[in-house]
């Protein structure tokens, strides 16, 4: 996902009592979370922390990090954390306009919790540091939503509107 996906617009991050909570969508594998938006990344039980992985490219150097000395976001990377504002159509199938694929057996949606550096755009957000906080259960899933669920200390929702309150929880 670009920073024109979720409306980035922000000149500075800001600054936040708390932590913002918004709406993802990960791939499973195992008991783990997987990012979905052009990423591998293994979320951690806990917390995750972003990290840039984008390259950039110096005629004498060769290919290095875009900003190694700063922490991730940064205003002008597409580096961070993402979430969504609003939630989607909870039918148990994925927007494909939105996330590019369709398939649902191995997907879960929920509810995450960022803090740390943060900009926030039209769509969504992104945050240095994220936890899943709720995740749910569409009747298409499978029982690993329970067990990832215990990994990452987080509850199962069966209903959008429980998966909606824990958005608008303040964290």
């Amino acid at each position: 996902m670009s920073n024109h996906d979720v409306g980035y617009t922000a000149v500075a991050p800001e600054l936040v009592v708390g932590a913002w909570r918004g709406y993802r969508v990960w791939r499973m594998s195992g008991d783990r979370l997987i990012g979905w938006w052009h990423t591998a990344y293994t979320w951690q039980p806990g917390g995750s922390e972003a990290a840039c992985t984008a390259r950039r490219w110096n005629l004498f150097r060769g290919s290095s990090s875009r900003h190694p000395a700063l922490p991730a976001p940064q205003r002008d990377c597409r580096c961070g954390i993402y979430a969504l504002h609003d939630p989607w159509d909870f039918n148990g199938e994925l927007p494909a306009h939105v996330f590019g694929y369709s398939d649902v057996s191995n997907v879960v949606t929920g509810v995450v919790a960022g803090w740390g550096r943060a900009f926030r755009g039209e769509y969504g957000w992104r945050a240095q540091f994220a936890k899943p906080v709720a995740l749910y259960r569409a009747q298409v899933l499978d029982p690993r939503v329970d067990r990832i669920a215990a990994r990452y200390g987080c509850p199962v929702v069966d209903q959008p509107g429980d998966l909606i309150a824990f958005a608008r929880q303040r964290a």
